[in-house]
């Protein structure tokens, strides 16, 4: 496909852009997506980064692209084998205590009862709270953003009205504690997400956004798949070659072209040049007008504003070869026994712990306790390693982008890894033993592998003045930009991050709407 016969320019091939490349080619444009790696998949791959052991490097849990998406970009309904993860949930606390949650709705009760039969009682009232709440952030996931304003009409007179007042001006914390009184019960289904610890205003918002996509796939179910993330920007790849689209790797574009006031395409780093009358980028929002545009091309108040905005929860990854699943000293022997219960786990045991991790991150500092989810994809997909090994996977919530010291993390990555070593030992004594194969992926790391500025996975903080008609910034909410013929349809742009597909899917709907509205655009 020549540079001069492109209808379209998708920058980046995560999800996203992969998802909006193929809406794109279907309704018949001339599609190529660029990818600087020597793989397609940004953050959403797997990876086989020693023999035999295939890791999901970055993005770790399919809830998306659901089955709308998946549904008119014609994917088999069964190119997305998964488990569900049961129990859902084991979260640990440093005095040998946990709490389980399991898919099973009177199982969990009967383990909140454990610590109060009040809150044991209120958990369906909690479920019936967030379906609500997931109601009417389904409603919006994959339309143009919505203001508050618009919500609030729309929901005034409704029996949700409460429940968006919580989205929109409360926190998640505010909405657990009208159900749950025992700490160790709230802090189940406390979250650590990227509008800051789950008591601030916004995490309501973005928690429920977030899981709006509820599953992978037309049948709609989330859990662990059987070949890792990469599993779903394959079926993607696949569908945008279907429709005729092109993709190519180590394809690192190094700015895009304008040519007055107008996007004439891209030049790569090697130089090479391809022109196209359209560019889509997935890369966030202050990789592409801050790096790959010239400054010139831009009005000097817009870049002020693109640099304004917050990426401030960044993440580290670890990941691990085991000789032996984790062993967590809060379980009952037999299922200390059962490496499903070391599938997905977390470290969070309190509200003070994770405000100070938060604290650590936008202080600068290195983190001396930060928020842990742990899996074990072994523990369902034993053929993901060789046979007795299992791989381990920790997002560490959060860590910060550049240390206020001037220290480097490629210098700190050992004292940092030790660090976690010894915070896992705390709750699975022995784990450290097992260790056959560490990486610590830094904030450094993650940017370096993925391009993704400041390890900010959602390229946009999700809070509250960084969500729905504000993402990434007012008055540029709708994928459209300042430059003519330049969009945006990654993580950075209305609904949120994570694996969903939602920005990538809005992003190609108002493409050809607008090229319906104006067909010689």
């Amino acid at each position: 496909m020549a540079g001069t016969d492109l209808n379209a320019i998708v920058i980046g091939g995560g999800h996203n852009g992969l998802v909006c490349a193929a809406y794109l080619a279907k309704a018949g444009m001339r599609v190529l997506v660029l990818e600087r790696s020597d793989q397609v998949g940004g953050a959403c791959v797997t990876q086989e980064l020693l023999p035999g052991f295939r890791f999901s490097t970055f993005a770790y849990g399919a809830h998306g692209p659901g089955p709308k998406i998946c549904s008119e970009l014609e994917v088999p309904a069964d190119a997305f084998p998964l488990a569900t993860p049961d129990p859902a949930l084991v979260q640990l606390f440093p005095d040998h205590d946990r709490v389980v949650l399991w898919q099973d709705a009177e199982l969990t009760k009967r383990e909140l009862a454990r610590f109060s039969l009040h809150d044991a009682r209120s958990y369906d009232g909690y479920r019936d709270f967030c379906r609500r709440a997931l109601a009417i952030c389904e409603d919006f996931l994959l339309q143009d953003p919505p203001d508050p304003l618009q919500l609030t009409r729309k929901w005034t007179d409704h029996q949700d009205a409460e429940v968006l007042d919580i989205l929109l001006h409360g926190s998640l914390w505010d909405a657990i504690c009208r159900y749950f009184g025992h700490e160790k019960v709230r802090m189940a289904f406390a979250r650590a997400d990227d509008a800051g610890p789950t008591n601030y205003p916004g995490s309501a918002l973005a928690e429920f956004v977030e899981s709006a996509s509820s599953g992978v796939g037309i049948n709609n179910q989330c859990g662990l798949l059987r070949d890792g993330m990469g599993r779903i920007t394959q079926v993607l790849v696949e569908r945008v070659r279907a429709y005729g689209g092109a993709i190519r790797c180590n394809a690192h574009v190094g700015r895009i072209l304008v040519d007055h006031g107008t996007t004439a395409g891209v030049e790569l780093e090697t130089g090479e040049r391809l022109f196209a009358t359209l560019v889509v980028s997935n890369a966030d929002p202050k990789r592409t007008f801050l790096k790959l545009l010239d400054p010139a091309s831009l009005d000097p108040e817009f870049r002020r504003s693109v640099s304004q905005i917050t990426t401030r929860a960044s993440y580290m990854k670890f990941l691990a070869v085991l000789s032996d699943h984790p062993r967590f000293s809060a379980l009952p022997d037999a299922e200390r026994e059962n490496p499903k219960f070391a599938a997905s786990a977390r470290i969070l045991p309190s509200l003070t712990y994770l405000e100070e991790s938060w604290q650590d991150c936008i202080s600068g500092r290195l983190p001396q306790n930060p928020v842990l989810s742990l899996q074990l994809p072994t523990a369902y997909w034993p053929s993901q390693a060789p046979p007795g090994k299992h791989i381990f996977g920790a997002w560490a919530r959060w860590a910060p982008s550049r240390l206020a010291d001037g220290s480097s993390w490629d210098g700190r990555r050992e004292e940092m890894t030790d660090r976690l070593l010894t915070l896992m030992d705390t709750y699975a004594p022995g784990f450290s033993d097992s260790v056959e194969w560490r990486k610590l992926y830094t904030p450094t790391d993650i940017e370096r592998e993925t391009g993704i500025t400041d390890a900010s996975i959602r390229h946009v903080d999700m809070t509250l003045d960084q969500m729905l008609d504000r993402r990434p910034l007012p008055r540029w909410c709708q994928y459209q930009s300042p430059v003519k013929g330049l969009w945006l349809c990654g993580s950075g742009t209305h609904p949120c991050g994570s694996v969903t597909g939602a920005p990538g899917h809005n992003c190609a709907s108002a493409i050809l709407r607008s090229n319906a509205e104006n067909p010689r655009a």
